[in-house]
């Protein structure tokens, strides 16, 4: 229950006048002074009193009515506690009552309940609203990142099946043909699943064994397409060190060779860069291929590697740059495309 609609948060409301009216009421009592101030101001204390607590059950009811009720309600009570008021001083102190006119002691009544009871009940109101939108942001929010956890657990599931099979059937093809390339390719291979394997459940990783994956990746692929890939991998000891998402290198990687250097018959040339600049990792995959295709920016890889850095880092939500990751894509000239992804360096990451 938020705060507000605790009794804990108003118990004290009514004390105070309640002690005052206990007090005045002593005083006709025990002193038998009795003065036609005291009358009026009796029933002011009181009216007040019961308005308070009538409140603070109504606040702690608040979850189970509407905001129409709530208001009926709130004027019914208000109404109650002004004639209780009224009632006690009539019954109780008769010939002390001054000598006004009959409407001036309700009016007085009423304008108290105004100046004080309604702007509490108006504020209790604001915060109620404000506290059920946020729950209703915050559920939404959770659903959707149980989504989105569980799309990337599917992610971190699979080992590319095209991958495997392809090499797999190469690996067949050079046994026959190549026997020493055929070895080579199957040692890679070895070592990429040793890189990958441990990732497939793990919410994070280095990016040197995330490097690590990718060069195994990019010897096999070399193998494939001969002198038509060339690679470098350039990243500083503190880069290396940072904690990453797994697979969001090897997706920048495979959409490079796949939509880069494969479609471009004399291939090309593909580089990581990785280095650490204040709280910022700064990863670049880049390539001299073909370039912008038209299904480029479309690829269901690039899709999934914005919602994880949405789900993992925040992105689009906290828009400070020392806690939300960047994923941009721009031409390189004469001809390529660069691919920048930019990641707070955190103990971990929120999955």
């Amino acid at each position: 229950m938020p705060t507000f609609l605790r009794p804990s948060a108003h118990q004290d409301w009514p004390f105070l006048p309640v002690l005052a009216l206990t007090i005045l009421i002593l005083i006709d009592v025990v002193f038998k002074h009795r003065a036609a101030w005291l009358a009026d101001l009796v029933a002011l204390l009181l009216t007040f009193s019961i308005a308070k607590i009538f409140l603070i059950t109504l606040l702690s009811k608040r979850r189970q009515c509407s905001q129409t009720l709530y208001w009926i309600s709130l004027c019914f009570l208000m109404m109650v506690a002004i004639v209780s008021g009224l009632l006690l001083e009539k019954t109780l102190w008769p010939p002390l009552r001054l000598r006004h006119a009959d409407w001036i002691m309700p009016s007085l009544l009423l304008a108290l309940l105004v100046a004080t009871i309604l702007p509490a009940a108006i504020s209790a109101e604001i915060s109620y609203k404000e506290q059920t939108t946020l729950a209703t942001v915050q559920t939404k929010h959770a659903t959707e990142r149980r989504f989105l956890e569980t799309r990337l657990a599917a992610l971190q599931g699979q080992i590319e099946p095209h991958f495997l099979y392809n090499t797999s059937a190469n690996a067949r093809v050079l046994i026959r043909e190549d026997v020493v390339a055929a070895e080579a390719m199957l040692n890679h291979l070895n070592v990429y699943l040793r890189a990958a394997i441990p990732d497939l459940r793990a919410s994070t990783t280095t990016l040197n064994q995330e490097l690590e994956r990718a060069k195994a990746y990019l010897d096999i692929m070399k193998i494939r397409l001969g002198e038509r890939l060339q690679f470098t991998i350039d990243a500083s000891e503190a880069a290396r060190a940072c904690a990453i998402p797994p697979l969001c290198v090897m997706t920048l990687v495979e959409n490079a060779i796949e939509h880069g250097i494969e479609p471009q018959l004399t291939g090309g040339h593909l580089q990581i860069n990785a280095v650490v600049d204040a709280s910022i990792l700064t990863i670049t995959v880049s390539d001299d291929g073909a370039g912008f295709q038209a299904e480029l920016g479309n690829g269901v890889g690039l899709i999934n590697l914005q919602e994880r850095l949405q789900t993992l880092y925040g992105q689009g939500v906290d828009e400070s740059a020392e806690t939300s990751a960047e994923l941009s894509l721009a031409a390189r000239l004469p001809s390529g495309v660069i691919a920048t992804m930019r990641l707070p360096i955190q103990n971990e990451l929120k999955v």
